[in-house]
C-alpha cells in the first residue's frame, strides 16, 4: 500500500505493548567510526487513539535526540495547507473527467469501492485517480476507526512543539503532492486499480499490519505493505525507491554532523532490499533494530 499521503499511503498503523523479546520499528545507526549516531523509526499515518502510550523505545529516542526530521515539516505543512494544494494539482482543468482518464474496469472497480464506503463516485468525477485514491483510502481508514491525528509523525511533530524540539522535513509538501500529479495517466490508473483491490482486502488484514508493526517484525510488514510492488513495478520504484536512495544523502549528513537526530518515515519506506535501513547497511553504517 501506499505512502504518500500525501505521497502515499504506505502504509498505516501501531499497537499494543509486545512481548519483551520482540522489537520495534526502531533503529540505531552508527557512523563508521563508531563516534555518531541516529534512530531510524517507521511511523504508521494513521492510527487510534487506543493504541498510545508509544513503545518506551520509541519515546525513549525521542528525549534522547535534539532534532526530529519527518517526511515533511508538519509544523509549517498544515491540513488545510496540504488540501488547498491537492486540490488546487489535483482536478482536472482541461474539461476531462475521470471517467475518461481511466480504464473501464478500473472505474468499475472505484465506483463499486465508493459504492461500499457509501460514496457516489460521479463526486469525484472532476477529480485525477491519485486524489479518488488517497481519498478513497483514508474514508476506508477511518471507518475502521483509524486517524491520521493520531499518526506516529503527527504525534511527535505535537511532542515536539511542545518541548522546543527543531523539526525538519526530508522534502516538502509540494514535492510529494507534485510527485503524485506527474504520474503518467497509466501510473495514475494503475494507483487507483491497486487501491480498489487493497481496499477489498484492507479491513481483513489491517490488525495484522498492526501486529506486524508493534512486534518490530520486518518480514511481515513488508509483505503486508509491498504487496502491489510485483503488480506495479513502476509505481513502487516512483513512490518508493526512488524516494529512499533521494532520502539517503540527507540521512548521511544527519549521521555525520552528530546531531543525534531522530528520523521517522512511513514504515513501508524501511523494509525490504531497497528500504532505507538496507541502503545504510549497504553504506557501512552499522545499524541495529532496537
Amino acid at each position: 500500500m501506499t505512502t504518500a499521503l500525501v505521497a502515499l499511503l504506505a502504509l498505516l498503523f501501531f499497537s499494543a505493548p509486545a512481548r519483551s523479546q520482540e522489537k520495534t520499528f526502531l533503529w540505531r545507526v552508527t557512523s563508521k567510526d563508531g563516534a555518531k549516531s541516529i534512530y531510524v523509526a517507521g511511523s504508521i499515518h494513521f492510527l487510534k487513539r487506543t493504541h498510545y502510550p508509544l513503545k518506551k523505545a520509541l519515546e525513549e529516542a525521542f528525549d534522547n535526540s535534539k532534532r526530529l526530521v519527518l517526511e515533511i515539516d508538519l509544523q509549517s505543512s498544515t491540513p488545510e495547507q496540504a488540501q488547498a494544494l491537492t486540490l488546487a494539482k489535483g482536478v482536472y482543468r482541461d474539461g476531462t473527467t475521470l471517467q475518461q482518464n481511466i480504464a473501464p474496469e478500473t472505474f468499475s472497480l472505484a465506483e463499486k469501492r465508493a459504492k461500499e464506503l457509501g460514496v457516489d463516485l460521479r463526486m469525484f468525477n472532476p477529480l485525477k485517480p491519485w486524489v479518488v485514491a488517497l481519498t478513497l483510502t483514508a474514508l476506508k481508514l477511518q471507518k475502521l476507526g483509524f486517524d491520521p491525528n493520531y499518526g506516529v509523525d503527527q504525534y511527535l511533530a505535537g511532542r515536539a512543539k511542545e518541548t522546543g524540539k527543531p523539526l525538519a522535513g526530508l522534502e516538502t509538501l509540494e514535492f510529494q503532492i507534485g510527485l503524485l500529479d506527474q504520474m503518467s495517466k497509466a501510473d495514475q490508473d494503475a494507483m487507483l486499480q491497486q487501491t480498489g483491490q487493497d481496499l477489498d482486502r484492507l479491513d481483513e488484514y489491517v490488525e495484522d499490519i498492526v501486529q506486524s508493526w508493534a512486534k518490530g517484525d520486518t518480514g511481515a510488514v513488508e509483505l503486508l505493505l509491498h504487496t502491489g510492488a510485483k503488480e506495479f513495478p513502476d509505481l513502487h520504484r516512483k513512490l518508493y525507491v526512488d524516494r529512499n536512495r533521494r532520502w539517503l544523502p540527507q540521512i548521511e549528513k544527519f549521521i555525520e554532523q552528530g546531531n543525534n537526530a531522530l528520523v521517522v518515515v512511513g514504515a513501508a519506506h524501511l523494509v525490504g532490499k531497497e528500504g532505507v535501513i538496507e541502503l545504510l547497511k549497504q553504506k557501512g553504517y552499522k545499524v541495529e533494530q532496537q
